[in-house]
């Protein structure tokens, strides 16, 4: 009867205190673990791995780099001279380098502010250089399979 609870209240305390000790050991080291597992944010394809197997990223680096989102979208640029015309939600036709047949795409976002504005381009002649970014979301069920950073081009007539 001693041998299996212990001489003393104290050896009991003690013993008890061992195993809560482990308990939070093994909890801590699954936590650390957890801590190293890399887990993507959302569903996505992986487009690069910028280390192999092995490498020592340093600190914040970017371990991933992931293609997510419903549908592929294409970035365009379109000059100050059509700005006006263009307005969230209209209907484009985008021309992909390689691909016979243009798809159908929608105006997701058009900036207010331009992508490139030297000092000099705000008045006069120079205002025609001005370029506003904009991202049309292709449709189809094709778009899937496009690879990323193929170069397009958008025709988005205005009614």
């Amino acid at each position: 009867d001693e041998q299996v609870n212990g001489a003393r209240v104290q050896t009991i305390d003690q013993a008890q205190a061992s195993v809560a000790a482990a308990r939070a050991e093994r909890d801590a080291a699954q936590i650390n673990r957890q801590r190293l597992d890399v887990v993507a944010p959302r569903d996505g394809r992986i487009d690069a791995l910028p280390f192999k197997l092995g490498d020592q990223p340093p600190l914040g680096a970017t371990l991933v780099s992931l293609l997510s989102g419903a549908a592929p979208y294409a970035r365009i640029f379109v000059p100050s001279s059509r700005r006006a015309a263009l307005v969230d939600g209209m209907t484009c036709q985008v021309r992909v380098q390689g691909v016979d047949s243009p798809y159908t795409a929608t105006l997701r976002s058009l900036r207010s502010d331009p992508a490139f504005t030297p000092y000099y381009a705000l008045t006069g002649d120079d205002a025609s250089r001005l370029v506003y970014r904009a991202e049309l979301v292709l449709q189809g069920d094709q778009v899937q399979a496009l690879p990323a950073g193929l170069p397009v081009q958008a025709d988005c007539d205005t009614p």
